[in-house]
């Protein structure tokens, strides 16, 4: 990849929707390898432009990657005295902003194309969520159209999914609902809803503790899955709640940003 000016690469980013951290300069005391306003961004495999290099600039990407890999949305100010921090000899201060894009897209695998999948189905779509569609059921429309993925063995389907995906479970077959539960659980996705009765999560439950699976394992499998207070029970309703209840869980769109007093106070600090 090129290594590009800050402008550019903050608009390749924000375009291609790719993580990255854009670091400004806020204020400068004494000697400093760059004045205030300076910026660089920074990717999670990839530096662009400079705020100085050094020990400083290697200080900053540590904590700016640190912000990437907890999947932040958030703005920080940090200090560094370059002499205690950074063991540089310049002697002065540098204050920086660091403000983590992480990636919101909403990752989900979808078990089922019945009636409530389908539903599932067209909501996601609509949050612009990247979905991945499976069924075990050739003739499907969805199938036949290419909108929805054959599956063939479930742990070979489940064993290409990203760690960080959001599974739903909800296919017409028990049996292979409880193989997908299982594979799933092995697979370490970042959470799991079965569609169903109280009653067939405990038959489950035993079953999978059967198999070796903990309580703490168990804990993450949401059944019945779906938003409760919703109360009714036709597809889309049923759908509605457990989109819902994802987006709860997800959290997506909060937002750690600083207030304007806590900018101009770390500005005060460094003057």
């Amino acid at each position: 990849m090129t290594r590009l000016k800050w402008q550019e690469a903050v608009q390749q980013c924000s375009v291609e929707g790719r993580p990255h951290v854009l670091v400004t300069v806020l204020a400068t005391s004494g000697s400093t390898p760059r004045a205030a306003g300076t910026k660089m961004v920074i990717e999670a495999g990839q530096i662009h432009d400079s705020i100085g290099g050094g020990q400083f600039e290697y200080l900053v990407i540590a904590r700016a990657r640190d912000m990437l890999n907890q999947g932040l949305v958030a703005q920080r100010i940090e200090h560094f005295p370059l002499a205690a921090a950074a063991q540089q000899c310049c002697g002065g201060s540098v204050t920086v902003l660091l403000e983590c894009f992480a990636d919101l897209t909403l990752r989900t695998a979808l078990f089922g194309a019945g009636h409530v999948g389908e539903e599932v189905h067209k909501l996601l779509v609509g949050l612009n969520a990247n979905v991945a569609w499976f069924d075990s059921r050739p003739s499907l429309p969805a199938v036949e159209e290419g909108l929805c993925r054959l599956i063939g063995e479930p742990l070979t389907v489940v064993a290409e999914l990203d760690p960080a995906v959001h599974a739903l479970v909800m296919t017409h077959d028990h049996q292979l609902d409880f193989a997908l539960v299982d594979a799933l659980l092995a697979q370490g996705v970042h959470s799991i809803g079965l569609i169903g009765s109280e009653t067939k999560w405990e038959r489950f439950r035993a079953r999978l503790a059967q198999a070796g699976w903990s309580e703490a394992a168990l804990a993450r499998v949401r059944c019945p899955v779906g938003d409760r207070e919703i109360g009714r029970k036709d597809p889309p309703a049923v759908a509605l709640s457990i989109v819902a209840e994802l987006l709860k869980l997800e959290g997506a769109g909060e937002i750690s940003s600083l207030s304007w007093r806590q900018v101009r106070s770390s500005l005060v600090q460094d003057v």
